[in-house]
């Protein structure tokens, strides 16, 4: 991974700060991420973690006393963001929601700066030999914010809250593995029948499948836990009286230009470090690095192009942080409608244009993307398994399809929240096949909710997606799975979901990545989506302010956060 001057530092060696990953989430323009999954940056320090034979993750964390920052106990830091559409963890579906509910509500795992899962407030699980029984133990005397108890049967109700079929949730097929989630989610089956269910201080979780993944799914900010008094109390995006919250940090004060956070003294791992957090969520227009220089922020993010030069800077440098992230930009179809249900005309847009070059010509430094699934995530593959760029064979596919050199091709529109590609793409189409795209940029709030419609779905359309949790299934199942409340463009096919099945009942991790391998060669050639680069992410961070760093799901744990002493 590219280095950039500068290191995020540590947290205390023996604190725990965990906090949880996020479920894919569309990002605004600078990161955006479908419903997103939403996974996670999670910036903690943990103590002992072991993997014991029978596959039973045992984690036994300490915590150390707080840091301090300069000579006072505490402290603060203010941290740029985005403002919440919705307080409800169960609702949420984009990745600046999920950004700051992972800061105020906990999920039973959590993801260490590795991206590997770590216990949170679970202390332990097990996994029995068929692969689809796991038991979930709670630590000892977790509590909400407000003193009261978390209970095994908190997290079950928390759960099932995302597949109500009333108001189920945009990433409700994050749940799709365990038993009966599917029924009751589609109003064929009742909650009773779904394979989750509490016994004493144990959360007992039943697979219709084995399912190696989904220790990891638990960590999803939608699987946090919630309060039973949240209701219908937190669905829009103003801040509720009396937020009971179950992470490191408990919003008291909203604005509409920042979020006030404190510190939870009830939180599981001890109070944070930092006992205040401003979350400042408008910069009103100004430049993020004007914003950072002028002090008005300890942590931003900024574009690549900025990082371009600050990387030299002699003052700025040593601040500058860079992560790769497992994101990746995509563009997709609706392969329920003409004339983007013809895997011809798809083909013929994958090979018209040469995405790689497109990727490059937008941002020299861009990675351009090999696969739907990331570098870095376990079992990708290295193979490429991207669109060959072949005009010829363009325009064949295109003749075959009955729009010989683009002649009676309908009207088509490139829906997006606006995209450095588009015109790129626009460009080529017209110059390899003869067809004309016009090109509708809508608001990014807008344009995640034209997608999760039922109906009047745009026609071709561009997202990034934020991996959930780390794995192939994240990506494969979750944007292209039949059925999943995660495909916009709701393409199915019986042979790819018949991969992912198998690859999630193995766990011979030469068949699963064969398996998964197969799933991608049938996307290349099916062109439901065609990825075009990989997300890396670069911000500003105050020298002194000690584990601000990203990993590859992309959200900073506030919890971990302190302040070097002086």
């Amino acid at each position: 991974m590219p280095g950039a001057p500068g290191s995020a530092g540590e947290p205390p060696d023996d604190a725990w700060f965990a906090g949880p990953p996020d479920g894919h989430r569309p990002r605004s323009r600078a990161r955006a991420a479908l419903f997103t999954l939403m996974t996670i940056l999670v910036v903690i320090g943990f103590a002992t973690y072991a993997l014991l034979p029978n596959e039973r993750r045992v984690s036994n964390p300490t915590v150390a006393p707080t840091p301090t920052h300069g000579a006072a106990p505490g402290g603060s830091a203010i941290i740029a963001g985005g403002a919440p559409a919705t307080w409800d963890p169960a609702l949420m579906g984009d990745a600046e929601t999920a950004d700051v509910l992972a800061q105020v509500y906990e999920g039973l795992t959590a993801f260490d700066a590795d991206s590997n899962v770590q216990p949170a407030l679970a202390q332990s699980w097990s996994i029995d030999d068929s692969g689809q029984r796991i038991v979930f133990q709670l630590r000892p005397d977790i509590t909400f914010s407000d003193g009261t108890p978390i209970t095994a049967q908190d997290v079950v109700d928390s759960w099932l809250r995302l597949l109500d079929p009333r108001r189920p949730s945009p990433l409700s097929s994050l749940l799709g593995d365990v038993v009966g989630a599917s029924a009751y989610l589609s109003g064929q089956g009742d909650r009773a029948s779904v394979g989750l269910s509490a016994a004493g201080s144990t959360v007992v979780v039943q697979l219709q499948r084995p399912a190696a993944y989904f220790v990891a799914v638990t960590a999803s900010p939608s699987l946090a836990v919630v309060p039973p008094s949240i209701g219908d109390t937190q669905v829009g995006p103003d801040l509720p009286t009396g937020l009971v919250a179950s992470g490191a940090y408990v919003p008291v004060k909203e604005s509409d230009t920042d979020i006030s956070l404190q510190a939870n003294a009830h939180y599981w791992a001890g109070p944070p470090a930092l006992a205040t957090i401003d979350l400042v969520t408008d910069i009103q227009g100004q430049s993020p690095v004007a914003v950072f220089e002028a002090g008005q922020a300890d942590w931003i993010e900024i574009s690549p192009s900025d990082a371009s030069w600050i990387r030299y800077d002699a003052t700025l440098g040593p601040q500058l942080r860079h992560s790769d992230a497992f994101s990746v930009d995509y563009y997709g179809f609706d392969t329920t409608r003409a004339p983007f249900n013809d895997p011809l005309v798809r083909q013929a847009f994958a090979q018209a244009v040469d995405w790689h070059e497109l990727a490059r010509l937008a941002d020299p430094d861009s990675v351009p993307a090999t696969s739907l699934i990331p570098a870095g995530i376990p079992g990708r593959g290295d193979a490429d398994l991207s669109p060959v760029h072949d005009p010829d064979a363009a325009r064949a596919a295109l003749a075959k399809a009955g729009f010989p050199g683009g002649a009676g091709f309908p009207t088509v529109t490139l829906t997006t929240p606006g995209s450095p590609y588009d015109d790129g793409v626009a460009k080529q189409l017209k110059d390899v096949l003869g067809i004309t795209i016009a090109i509708e940029d809508r608001p990014f709030d807008e344009y995640s909710k034209l997608l999760d419609a039922a109906t009047g779905r745009p026609q071709f359309w561009e997202l990034t997606w934020i991996a959930d949790f780390p794995a192939p299934q994240d990506f494969l199942g979750l944007l292209l799975g039949t059925g999943s409340a995660s495909n916009p463009g709701q393409w199915s096919n019986s042979d790819f979901d018949a991969d992912l099945a198998a690859a999630a009942a193995t766990t011979d991790p030469t068949a699963q990545a064969a398996q998964y391998a197969d799933a991608q060669t049938i996307v290349r050639d099916q062109a439901p989506v065609i990825p075009v680069t990989y997300g890396s992410d670069w911000a500003l961070s105050r020298d002194g302010l000690l584990g601000a760093a990203e990993s590859g799901v992309g959200l900073l744990r506030f919890g971990g956060l302190a302040w070097a002493p002086r």
